[in-house]
């Protein structure tokens, strides 16, 4: 895999370079006007990738200073991409920033990665794929991904889940904390199984009359899912830091 990345909050320290990972510092926002919004960084961290997300942002303006904004931190910072952290269909002038970044990034020879409903205003860009499913294979979504936009412009954004659905499951279910899993688990004494589709854990239980399912992840599907990406040649996968940081030796065993 070319690249490893991994989404690090704001001025957190990580171990990750020592796995090889990059970090993309989660301190950025497109915000109203549009401009760029940031938490503010230790004066002198340089290198990695800008995270940028939209959260709030309801699409309105001319998104074209913001991308001076955008690019004029890149280059003070010395970042060497941009990870655009999009949820949801693209608004308003979304489609426009990310064209201009992705034309910029290529220019300067910088990575973009954009979710995959961005895709078609970033013909150079990696498209981020989730990792999340509850039906099918991620081989499956990885290989029909590498299809469309080739192995070297797909990456694996790593979701790491803990969700409980009603059964029949499907779409997302609720999220739950690594307390309540962990107490849930004890509680019930589930039989757990991994589904090697899913590159998942997971286990069933009645509450009364619904049936539940709860599918949740450990360095081990961690390590299922970039193995399943790297067998494809898929060229990046991006990690969350909160979760993975304090298992980053089980999951690249190899380098610990």
């Amino acid at each position: 895999m070319k690249e490893l990345l991994l989404a690090l909050p704001a001025g957190q320290e990580t171990r990750g370079r020592a796995f090889g990972l990059t970090p993309a510092h989660m301190a950025y926002r497109v915000g109203p006007g549009p401009k760029l919004l940031g938490i503010r960084l230790p004066p002198d961290l340089r290198g990695g990738l800008m995270l940028l997300d939209c959260a709030g942002f309801d699409g309105a303006g001319d998104p074209v200073g913001c991308c001076r904004q955008i690019l004029g931190e890149c280059r003070r910072r010395a970042y060497r991409g941009i990870v655009c952290d999009f949820e949801g269909p693209p608004l308003g002038c979304l489609p426009r920033l990310v064209e201009i970044l992705d034309r910029n990034c290529a220019a300067q020879g910088w990575t973009l990665y954009v979710p995959e409903s961005c895709a078609p205003q970033a013909p150079h860009a990696r498209v981020l794929i989730p990792s999340a499913l509850t039906r099918g294979t991620l081989e499956r979504r990885l290989k029909e991904a590498a299809g469309r936009y080739g192995p070297q412009r797909t990456a694996l954004a790593v979701e790491w889940v803990r969700e409980d659905f009603l059964l029949p499951a499907s779409g997302r279910g609720e999220p739950i904390t690594p307390d309540k899993l962990a107490g849930q688990m004890e509680r019930l004494e589930p039989a757990v199984f991994f589904d090697r589709g899913l590159c998942a854990h997971y286990y069933t239980y009645m509450a009364g009359p619904l049936a539940h399912f709860v599918l949740f992840d450990t360095p081990r599907s961690i390590r299922e899912k970039l193995s399943a990406a790297n067998r494809l040649g898929i060229a990046a996968a991006l990690l969350p830091a909160p979760e993975a940081e304090p298992h980053l030796g089980e999951i690249f065993p190899h380098l610990s």
